[in-house]
């Protein structure tokens, strides 16, 4: 089953549980998909976690801002919804096997400069780290 199956899968479980933070936070998945095939992308599973990912970062930015604010109501909510989200994205790789890969790409690299190697790296791990675990742990490897 692929990621939009599932998502659609989903969806009718939460309607019929009448689960309204899970229902909304799969639309809101579905939503930003069909977005981007109004606009022309072709929509694959790599694309979805593109999303994904897209929505679980807008969701922890959310949450430091509420906690921010003193507003613990909408952080539960938030922290809901990311816990939702992050069931749908495949595991991230550990620390210790994201190192190995960085270092992998940091000698493959002829310039060794951060910028370089950095975008080497998210093109080479494709979606299997987040992108500030990969800069802390490539600033610690250069």
């Amino acid at each position: 089953m692929t990621i939009i199956e599932k998502l659609k899968e989903d969806l009718k479980t939460y309607m019929k549980a009448k689960d309204m933070v899970s229902l909304n936070t799969v639309r809101a998945i579905l939503n930003e998909i069909n977005i981007r095939e109004m606009k022309n992308i072709k929509i694959n599973d790599e694309e979805i976690i593109k999303v994904l990912r897209s929505e679980a970062k807008k969701r922890k930015e959310s949450i430091e801002t509420f906690q921010k604010a003193g507003r613990t109501d909408l952080t539960e909510k938030e922290g809901k919804e990311l816990k939702i989200i992050e069931g749908y994205l495949p595991a991230e790789m550990s620390d210790e096997e994201l190192i190995a890969k960085l270092k992998e790409v940091a000698a493959s690299c002829s310039d060794k400069n951060f910028g370089t190697v950095m975008k080497a790296a998210v093109s080479a791990l494709k979606g299997a780290a987040d992108g500030k675990r990969i800069s802390a742990l490539l600033k610690q490897i250069l």
